[in-house]
């Protein structure tokens, strides 16, 4: 039996505000991108969550998927289908004619909203933080200080990419930043957590990667059985807390208690995973 996130709902007021109009550029001939340019930002990912949350409202006729990221939404469509029911327009077209009004009006989302807090369990002890000591020491601090500082912080969900469930977050504290590895890892093991600049993230299988280590949860972050299958999601606000390794051992036991079903899916994804050569991560 797997044991449950700590999470807190809050109802809160959300005003979206369009102050950036987006760049919109084709994806192929199946999709466009909305761009809000500039980087990790959490006024304009604001911005891409609201007009995601208002597309979504919309249920536009033959639009597949949105994928929100830091500063960027992509819109997905079925091309037969809106070549089929809309013969007079090009798909890229009718999809941005769509879409200019959401982008148009100036204030129009307001409303109540609930936003998860999840609480992660992480152990920072040796051998789970890979980088913390020479990370520590580059920041002239004690790892004990690093993790502190690091754990003060509630971290966003941007996106989730590079494998099901990783999750990107943001932002770590300045003086905490670091750039990935000089050399990745050949083999990173799931449940680690790892900075990258300013963002932060949790491995949710065994894989390549190139992330600074800092700490490992007993978490198993991507559930194939599960609906939705990840334990994060955008749009999360996420706080580490430290654990000690005793207790580290005893919910990770709880989480190996998998049915063989699930346990052959995840060794299929880890096999994909480790046949791809060693990404940017």
């Amino acid at each position: 039996m797997f044991f449950s996130i700590s999470i807190n709902y809050l109802c809160v007021m959300e005003v979206y505000r369009t102050e950036i109009q987006p760049k919109i550029s084709p994806l192929g001939d199946q999709g466009l991108l909305l761009d809000w340019g500039g980087g990790l930002d959490p006024v304009v990912h604001q911005q891409v969550q609201g007009c995601w949350q208002r597309l979504l409202a919309l249920d536009l006729p033959g639009v597949l998927d949105l994928i929100p990221a830091y500063n960027t939404l992509a819109v997905l469509w079925d091309v037969v289908f809106l070549l089929k029911n809309y013969p007079q327009q090009l798909p890229f077209e009718l999809v941005k004619a769509w879409i200019l009004p959401v982008l148009a009006e100036e204030v129009t989302h307001i409303k109540e909203v609930s936003t998860r807090t999840v609480e992660v369990p992480v152990c920072f002890d040796s051998p789970y933080a890979l980088d913390l000591e020479e990370l520590a020491a580059q920041k002239q601090l004690t790892p004990a200080a690093f993790i502190e500082r690091f754990c003060a912080r509630t971290y966003q969900v941007y996106l989730l990419g590079f494998l099901p469930g990783f999750a990107y977050m943001g932002t770590v504290e300045a003086e905490l930043a670091s750039p990935r590895r000089a050399v990745p890892r050949a083999l990173i093991p799931a449940g680690s957590v790892g900075i990258a600049g300013a963002q932060t993230g949790i491995y949710p299988l065994d894989s390549p990667g190139g992330w600074q280590v800092i700490g490992r949860t007993p978490w198993r972050m991507f559930l194939p059985e599960q609906e939705p299958p990840v334990r994060l999601r955008v749009g999360d606000e996420v706080r580490f807390y430290a654990i000690g390794v005793e207790e580290f051992l005893k919910e990770q036991e709880k989480g190996t208690k998998v049915t063989e079903s699930v346990q052959s899916t995840v060794s299929l994804f880890d096999m994909l995973i480790k046949s791809f050569a060693i990404s940017t991560n």
